[in-house]
């Protein structure tokens, strides 16, 4: 029974109030599960994805290391330029890893040490030593002997299985703890105690940011900034700074502090390269000193640290000034927090930006090179093998030649366009070098400027290789010793063919003269047009077809007689596979980028067999390379006797196609094989035959990086002998015409020819001995 003085209007109001209380109380018992559910949500999201970015290890891509012993034909300066791209530092007497002197023919260097696919070399002090262009000696601190002393390779790039992203990631041992300890009392003192958000660091900020009246002072935890830069955006709202405190407690629970730190270090943000992030401190690292954050000193760690507040506005290499105050206010706090003293800050204090010095060398150097090295990877091993993190991609990239190449191919094309002002702007080029052994790709230029991401001409352009064709034809006709001989006469005649569709085709010679009878040596070494038709006819097309996929070209070749003219379309990367059985005795060893794959554990990953073939047999292929040597001792490649004695013999050919749109040069010696196209992406007159374009890309390339003669030791089947002019019989020394060459000992000519005059009747001939 209601109350004798309550109103109606009361008892209906305490219903009302009740009824309020009562939906508000379910209200927030809601608000709170659907908060507490979508937290958990959140958890889940935001672990799942951490533990897949933390655990999501790039490859790191290697480039061979140099490996120095007695005897090796090297220079100071060579070792040399290569530790300054290692990042090593040239002190007065080495006393860490990373650092070397340098003295006229000594270098003495605290090497780092590295784990490769076949084993550790371990960090050593070695002491080499100089003489007559080679290494002389190479010892433990004028101690014990070093066989071979292999340096760390350089890293060259990073990929991730599903993107080419480029990173440098540290492990928490790979920290230095002087850096470690810094790092947190500048950004975040109280991140071994608090849980994701500092509450204490909050009021701290606040009572400074209101007593000074501005914001002087932040109060997010590594763990927030971590959390920032790897799921939300850059917007300032309350719910967004409400979702950033969730997600940082949720990994708080989840992972250990060092778990967290290392993996904010890797992931914070820290400049730009062109279109490229620098994320984490062992990139930026080698972005601004090129060298690894374990040798930096504690004034570069300092400005490394410092950048973290404004990567942009304290870039050292755009505003040194800004940067320079920034990194001393870094030292300033960490006097403040017990870690230097202000005697040692100091002297810091007063030390200069010690920044990289040259151009950054990261991915785009290496474009083209990069882009063969993923196209292997898809092709020789199981995507699933490569979706393992932390793999060790150990390449067969040779910076030195690299950077000889990209210089060549750079002025080069400058000087040619200079020369022709028709053509500014209109050039393009591209190289391949290689280890006519191995096959090794030692260098690659698939564009004038190396652009990254751009069209890679070095395997992707399909161009005609006009001349580079011919010892094709005359290697068909050799492989048959019972017909042919390096003097078989051939006709330098004029002819006209009717083709399938009935047009009249007249080939010419370049200097648009007929040389009557030549013999073959001769023909491929002027590159005479009609002399190789007449090789051509006698073989048939069929047969050049054939030796062309043996030698492995895998393309199209048309069925007329312009293929023996180079009427086919090759990339520089064909050109160079076909060319590699010539100069490696007739076995065709794939191009390969990679030389092994590794693990984690530093386990190889089993990858498709690459099969080496014989193709011809050595002799024949000693003698096209004999013939390759001519063009270069006396015919369209004479140049290089003269740019490149040292190095002689060379083999080589050069190769123009019609209108002179291709310049093409293929070269090689004992140790490097290389081929060089120069013309224009339109497909117009570069106005420029193999000698006068290609040729110099490729004679400044090896001169820079060093190439040693053809080995034309014959193999057992060969010998030197006296032939007749038309090599159809042996001679005597004395006959006038008479040519020492290289002959294939089962088919030597049985008839001799004395080339004296014929005995009187009655009289017997004395009969000769014809030496060989």
């Amino acid at each position: 029974m209601a109350d004798a003085d309550e109103t109606p209007s009361d008892g209906t109001l305490r219903r009302v109030l009740s009824g309020t209380l009562f939906a508000l109380k379910h209200l927030a018992i809601w608000c709170v599960l659907a908060f507490v559910a979508y937290w958990a949500w959140l958890d889940q999201q935001v672990i799942g994805k951490f533990q897949q970015r933390r655990w999501d290890l790039p490859a790191r891509i290697y480039a061979a290391p140099m490996e120095l012993y007695a005897g090796l034909r090297t220079t100071p300066d060579q070792v040399v330029d290569m530790l300054s791209v290692l990042g090593y530092r040239r002190v007065r007497e080495p006393a860490g890893a990373g650092q070397y002197a340098h003295d006229a023919n000594r270098i003495r260097v605290h090497t780092r040490g590295f784990t490769f696919w076949d084993g550790a070399e371990p960090p050593q002090t070695a002491d080499i030593r100089f003489a007559g262009g080679r290494v002389g000696a190479i010892t433990h601190a004028g101690a014990d002997e070093i066989g071979v002393l292999r340096l760390d390779p350089p890293e060259i790039g990073r990929i991730h299985a599903t993107t080419f992203e480029d990173r440098l990631l540290l492990s928490a041992v790979e920290l230095p703890a002087f850096f470690t300890r810094a790092l947190i009392a500048v950004e975040d003192r109280r991140f071994e105690d608090h849980i994701g958000i500092d509450w204490l660091g909050i009021l701290r900020a606040i009572w400074v940011n209101v007593t000074r009246g501005g914001i002087e002072q932040g109060a997010s935890t590594l763990t927030q900034q971590l959390v920032k830069n790897l799921f939300l955006t850059r917007e300032r709202t309350l719910t967004r700074k409400l979702k950033e405190a969730m997600m940082a407690i949720s990994i708080e629970r989840a992972y250990s502090k060092r778990e967290i730190f290392e993996t904010y270090v890797n992931e914070v943000f820290l400049g730009q390269d062109g279109n490229r992030a620098i994320h984490g401190f062992g990139l930026a690292s080698q972005f601004y000193f090129g060298r690894p954050l374990a040798e930096l000193g504690v004034a570069e760690q300092a400005l490394l640290i410092g950048m973290i507040r404004g990567p942009s506005i304290f870039n050292p290499f755009k505003h040194p000034e800004r940067a320079l105050v920034r990194r001393n206010e870094v030292l300033l706090r960490l006097a403040v927090g017990g870690l230097l003293t202000q005697t040692q800050v100091d002297g810091l204090r007063k030390a200069p930006l010690t920044l990289r010095e040259g151009a950054w060398r990261g991915r785009a150097h290496y474009a083209a090179f990069l882009d063969l090295l993923r196209r292997q990877l898809k092709r020789e091993y199981r995507e699933a093998d490569l979706q393992t993190a932390g793999l060790k991609i150990f390449t067969t990239l040779d910076v030195r030649v690299q950077h000889a190449a990209e210089q060549a191919v750079g002025a080069g094309i400058t000087a040619l366009e200079k020369a022709r002002p028709a053509s500014r702007n209109q050039l393009q080029a591209a190289l391949v070098v290689a280890d006519p052994q191995s096959g090794d790709i030692k260098a690659l230029v698939g564009d004038r400027r190396g652009t990254p991401g751009g069209f890679n001409r070095a395997l992707d352009a399909k161009r005609q290789i006009g001349s580079l064709m011919k010892p094709f034809v005359y290697l068909t006709a050799l492989a048959h010793p019972e017909r042919f001989n390096v003097l078989t006469s051939l006709e330098d005649e004029p002819r006209t063919y009717t083709t399938p569709n009935g047009k009249q085709w007249t080939p010419q010679n370049y200097d648009r003269e007929f040389h009557g009878q030549v013999p073959l040596q001769d023909a491929l070494a002027k590159s005479l047009n009609l002399a190789t038709l007449d090789l051509g006819f006698r073989v048939g097309i069929p047969a050049v077809t054939a030796t062309l996929r043996k030698f492995g070209y895998a393309g199209e070749a048309p069925k007329y007689p312009s293929l023996y003219l180079g009427a086919i379309d090759m990339s520089p990367y064909e050109v160079a596979q076909v060319y590699q059985a010539i100069a490696n005795d007739g076995f065709r060893s794939p191009l390969r980028a990679i030389r092994a794959v590794v693990d984690a554990q530093n386990t190889p990953l089993q990858r498709y067999g690459l099969k080496i073939e014989q193709v011809v047999d050595a002799p024949t292929a000693f003698l096209v390379r004999y013939l390759l040597t001519r063009v270069v001792e006396r015919g369209t490649a004479r140049s290089l006797a003269a740019t490149l004695p040292d190095a002689l013999p060379l083999a080589g050919k050069t190769g123009t196609s019609d209108d002179a749109r291709d310049s093409w040069f293929v070269g090689f010696g004992g140790d490097l094989l290389g081929v060089a196209w120069v013309g224009r992406d339109d497909n117009k007159s570069a106005a420029l035959t193999g000698a006068t374009g290609a040729l110099r890309i490729w004679t400044e390339t090896m001169k820079v990086s060093g190439i040693s003669p053809v080995n034309m030791e014959p193999p057992p089947n060969v010998e030197w002998h006296r032939l007749t002019a038309d090599g159809r019989a042996l001679a005597a020394s004395g006959c006038p015409g008479a040519v020492t060459v290289p002959v294939n000992v089962d088919f030597l000519p049985q008839s001799v020819e004395s080339c004296e005059p014929a005995p009187a009747p009655g009289v017997w001939s004395t009969i000769k001995e014809y030496l060989p």
